[in-house]
């Protein structure tokens, strides 16, 4: 099969969906919703795929439409009844065109590019939390800006790790950003969501950048700290 190789992308396909499902209320069209959502997440990797070469169109193209078949089936049904996830589906329009243009110009590890991904999977926790309280709200967009505040402190972190370990100047970017972060929460009106945060914010303090660290340790401790910050959500927002 064909599926998506950035473990990172996995949590954030995960985290957002069952943030939105149980910070809301949790009922049936929550599933055709994940299974859809799953599916087009699936379609993402061969459709990208095609998009940094062309020469793959012919091995990728049975699985973008099967894929993409199954997410039309279970997707469609939920957003007739639930009409105003049509929005959603023009926010990741613009989102899906800036993947593009740093995949065409050979730079998909930029920050803003890590960006738009990050809001395209929050954007799933968005779809869940409106099946779940039946319409826009503010703590939709809340839900939303939580989630995209972490993952953007997981790519400077990870970014500093790997591909920038030598850079310290984008080091000290990794620890201003966390360092934001403490304030986030007080600006939001939640202050205990700090607690959230501060696991993440102390391993991008602490975390000696001299010698290489494996990234499946990398992986495995982004993991713990994505398990940590989703328990805290639940804790904080219900």
């Amino acid at each position: 099969m064909v599926i998506p190789k950035e473990h990172g992308t996995w949590l954030m396909f995960f985290l957002p969906f069952l943030l939105g499902v149980f910070l809301s209320q949790p009922n049936w069209f929550h599933i055709p919703l994940f299974v859809g959502w799953f599916f087009i997440y699936l379609a993402s990797t061969p459709f990208l795929n095609i998009v940094r070469n062309s020469k793959l169109k012919k091995s990728m193209q049975p699985w973008l439409l099967s894929y993409s078949l199954i997410a039309v089936i279970f997707i469609v049904p939920v957003v007739w009844i639930h009409s105003s996830l049509v929005l959603l589906g023009l926010f990741l329009v613009p989102l899906l065109g800036m993947n593009i243009y740093y995949i065409k110009r050979k730079n998909e590890r930029n920050l803003l590019n890590n960006f738009s991904g990050i809001l395209i999977f929050s954007l799933g926790g968005v779809a869940a939390y409106i099946i779940g309280s039946d319409g826009w709200s503010n703590e939709a967009f809340l839900l939303l800006s939580w989630v995209v505040f972490y993952f953007m402190g997981s790519s400077f972190y990870v970014k500093s790790m790997i591909r920038e370990r030598t850079n310290m100047h984008f080091k000290m970017k990794s620890h201003i950003y966390h360092g934001v972060l403490l304030f986030i929460p007080w600006l939001l009106t939640a202050p205990w969501m700090t607690l959230a945060y501060f696991p993440g914010i102390l391993k991008d303090w602490f975390t000696s950048r001299g010698n290489p660290v494996k990234p499946i340790v990398i992986g495995m401790v982004e993991l713990g700290n994505g398990v940590i910050f989703f328990a805290f959500s639940l804790l904080f927002l219900m």
